[in-house]
């Protein structure tokens, strides 16, 4: 994969930026499903942990599970079968059916409706990589009545797609993008500590939900980090 690079050329005494052409092929993004799982595995007591104070203890249980069962269904894709689309969409639905509880709806949704968006699609330009996850973030929206502020996963979401939309605007590099949005997804998990929660069996704590973070903030960050991050591996 070829990432847009910051080279640059003059015209007419004027230095523009000339990107080079990238692309995401298949194999990157079944890749980043197998690491997403190795690296919930790596954080799954840390996710109970986080659950415990304002949970039932078993979120670190539930999420990794549900990435068991989407590591199946990528295993299982059809040889030669490239598209992301389609992919994504198996992605989704392997979660619904996981029984995780509340996550596995958002996540199954979200999943879902990013494969709507690239279907057919056998690699993702920068574009296909901000629009799917614009329609990552719609599907928990949507499916969760979420709303920036009430200490859930889409804390860490929405900031993380506003900085990708930000950034293709821009024109900035592929990896400045992909850096930038990690890190603004990062700084939305974090928020999540000092909020008030207002959703979930965590709001039935009140004011005892301030000073933790949101195990589902925590868990996104995870799967919006890694896969990213392997995006961005040469």
């Amino acid at each position: 994969m070829g990432f847009i690079s910051s080279s640059t050329k003059d015209e007419g005494g004027v230095t523009v930026s000339v990107p080079f052409a990238v692309s995401v092929p298949f194999e990157k993004v079944k890749k980043a499903f197998a690491r997403i799982l190795e690296e919930l595995e790596k954080n799954r007591q840390y996710l109970n942990d986080l659950d415990a104070p304002i949970g039932d203890s078993d979120h670190g249980e539930s999420v990794t599970n549900a990435f068991r069962k989407v590591k199946e269904a990528v295993d299982q894709h059809p040889e030669g079968d490239r598209d992301i689309g389609k992919l994504l969409q198996e992605v989704g639905k392997s979660i619904i059916f996981s029984g995780g509880a509340a996550m596995g709806p958002l996540y199954g949704t979200a999943f879902m409706d990013a494969g709507k968006v690239v279907s057919g699609k056998t690699e993702l330009t920068p574009q296909d990589v901000v629009a799917m996850w614009e329609a990552f973030g719609g599907g928990i929206a949507r499916r969760g009545q979420a709303k920036v502020g009430e200490k859930t996963m889409y804390d860490t979401i929405y900031p993380m797609v506003e900085s990708l939309k930000k950034s293709l605007t821009a024109g900035e590099s592929f990896e400045a993008m992909l850096k930038k949005a990690i890190e603004e997804a990062r700084r939305g998990m974090e928020s999540t500590r000092d909020m008030l929660s207002l959703r979930g069996r965590s709001s039935r704590l009140g004011e005892r939900s301030i000073g933790h973070i949101d195990p589902g903030a925590a868990s996104s960050f995870i799967v919006v980090k890694t896969f990213l991050e392997t995006l961005l591996e040469g």
